[in-house]
């Protein structure tokens, strides 16, 4: 089993940094104008409620992708591994050795890289959902949504692992609104196997009763023939 990687940040690029700029650009700008669309589009109480149901069910499912996302990064490949070991794989494990590293970057390098994944999604929206149709209008709204929540994702992260947040995001997350410190610690106890979501947490308990990602796993190595990566416990680290 090879050791976690070292708690050192990876090499952080003045183009991967301009990327990071102009993906946060233009997802701030989809928002907006989706959000516009959607003004335009809804016409009465009942298309409200449905705009209402699209944004809640973009957040639980913007958090049970983050769950998908961590579990992946934390579990499969190695820093080694082409193209996604350096950028993707090595943060999720040095993460684990150090939890306050992510709190040492600012907006744009908290955010940089989920903005990128999210802004094709976001634009999809506009294409495949027609606004025009209640059905039509709960997709964009759920899209939107997913999108908008992906991208905040390592924002309540971050903030999760700091000693001090503004008032108002310490209040999220007694609310259980955001993701809150004592409930992500529960998946910074050694062996780091549950409790993976990391929007708001909602689905990790029920996830975690349910077995699914122990039962993920078995899946994966059953279809697959590829085991999980196990962590090593911090006394015997190098």
């Amino acid at each position: 089993m090879a050791e976690p990687p070292s708690p050192q940040d990876p090499p952080y690029s003045k183009a991967h940094r301009a990327a990071e700029v102009v993906g946060i650009a233009m997802l701030l700008g989809l928002t907006v104008v989706g959000i516009v669309q959607v003004a335009r589009y809804t016409d009465d109480a009942v298309e409200l409620v449905w705009v209402g149901l699209g944004i809640l069910l973009g957040y639980v499912l913007a958090d049970f992708a983050s769950g998908i996302v961590h579990w992946l990064g934390d579990r499969y490949g190695t820093a080694e591994t082409p193209v996604l070991g350096p950028n993707f794989i090595r943060p999720f494990r040095a993460h684990h050795v150090d939890p306050k590293g992510m709190t040492r970057h600012d907006f744009i390098e908290t955010n940089g890289n989920n903005s990128m994944v999210t802004v094709p999604l976001m634009a999809a929206c506009f294409v495949i959902f027609p606004l025009d149709s209640t059905l039509g209008l709960f997709g964009f709204c759920t899209a939107v949504s997913l999108s908008a929540w992906v991208f905040a994702t390592n924002q309540f992260h971050k903030w999760s692992h700091q000693d001090h947040v503004p008032a108002i995001v310490l209040y999220l997350q007694r609310l259980g609104i955001i993701l809150a410190p004592s409930h992500h610690n529960v998946h910074h106890a050694f062996p780091y196997e549950t409790y993976y979501c990391i929007t708001s947490g909602w689905l990790n308990a029920p996830l975690h009763r349910l077995k699914f990602w122990s039962r993920a796993e078995a899946f994966v190595a059953a279809v697959f023939g590829v085991e999980a990566f196990r962590d090593v416990p911090r006394d015997r680290r190098g």
